[in-house]
């Protein structure tokens, strides 16, 4: 069995979910911590003051290669336990390299999880569509959202480097440098223990080959991120990481197992593997909303809750991520 055959359109789709629900828990209410004296303190004091926090926020995922553009805006809400509602915009735009014609699209889409799993409703050329994918383990969204001491003192270890770039009497800015290494095992603790109930045989292997390659990754990249910190009211203002490294070694790890005989990928797995893993950069950041209780719906509407289950939404959008390798 070829290593996408099963998931070839959802590929993109279910790596960019699994970023927009997971990186916005790093800072939702709990964050992570380790460094040098005066910085370690002021970061550990900032962390363990901040509060369980459910406010809305905006996520912003800038995803580039040589030959595309894709800008990603969502608003949204995460609870501690995982329950997820989002609705954003997914501008794609893409440079033909044969004639340097610019093309884009504007895509309407909702994210939901409920029960460890994700949905996500499109609409493209006027018509709603929807798929699942696995979503966060409930026990991963509770470490990283949790008040416990107990859990906080765990997360801290996740933290090799904190740098305090700037302070006001308002505000501090943390330089973060989170242990990929660490991440990895925190995800492969709570992965193990995802409920897969209602997954097909097909979901569950793949959910493995994601989860075996994003461990990989992080196990040789460490995650940058840049926390804003209001000091008055013991909360997050913005996160702002830079996934490309781990996002380009996600990639790699993939072509170095199709090398090695584990996996087998067809000629448009491989060169879009090969993009994202050469070519292509991954800039995410998140900012809350300075209302306390928001009383906005991201709920999906009417129409995208009746949509009919469609796996190949977004195939014509790889075929142009792969033109940047067949120019190379």
């Amino acid at each position: 069995m070829k290593f996408l055959e099963k998931l070839k359109a959802r590929k993109l789709s279910k790596t960019l979910a699994a970023v927009v629900a997971g990186g916005v828990l790093f800072f939702g209410a709990g964050n992570l911590a380790e460094a040098d004296s005066n910085a370690d303190f002021a970061f550990r004091q900032a962390y363990l003051s901040v509060s369980q926090d459910n406010r809305d926020f905006v996520q912003n995922i800038d995803f580039f290669g040589t030959t595309f553009h894709a800008d990603i805006n969502t608003k949204g809400n995460i609870l501690r336990d995982g329950t997820m509602q989002m609705s954003g915009l997914f501008n794609w735009a893409y440079t033909n390299p044969t004639n340097n014609l610019t093309t884009n699209q504007n895509i309407p889409f909702y994210i939901t999880q409920g029960n460890e799993e994700i949905t996500l409703y499109v609409q493209r050329n006027g018509k709603w569509s929807r798929f699942s994918l696995p979503g966060i383990p409930s026990g991963f969204a509770n470490a990283l959202k949790s008040n416990d001491i107990n859990t906080l003192q765990e997360n801290l270890k996740a933290v090799r480097h904190v740098e305090l770039f700037r302070e006001s009497n308002a505000q501090q800015i943390f330089n973060i440098t989170l242990d990929g290494r660490y991440l990895a095992q925190l995800m492969d603790k709570y992965s193990s223990n995802q409920n897969n109930s209602g997954l097909s045989s097909a979901e569950i292997a793949s959910q493995a080959n994601f989860s075996r390659n994003l461990q990989a990754a992080l196990q040789k990249t460490d995650v940058v991120c840049t926390w804003t910190v209001d000091k008055t009211k013991n909360r997050t203002v913005t996160a702002v990481f830079d996934f490309t490294e781990l996002m380009r070694n996600y990639a790699k790890n993939i072509l170095n197992e199709s090398a090695a005989g584990t996996i087998v990928l067809t000629d448009e797995e491989r060169m879009l593997m090969d993009t994202i893993g050469y070519y292509s950069e991954f800039h995410y950041a998140v900012s809350y909303s300075t209302e306390e209780n928001s009383t906005a719906n991201y709920a999906p509407s009417s129409a995208a809750r009746k949509a009919a289950l469609n796996n190949n939404i977004f195939q014509d959008l790889l075929s142009d991520m792969t033109s940047t390798v067949r120019r190379r």
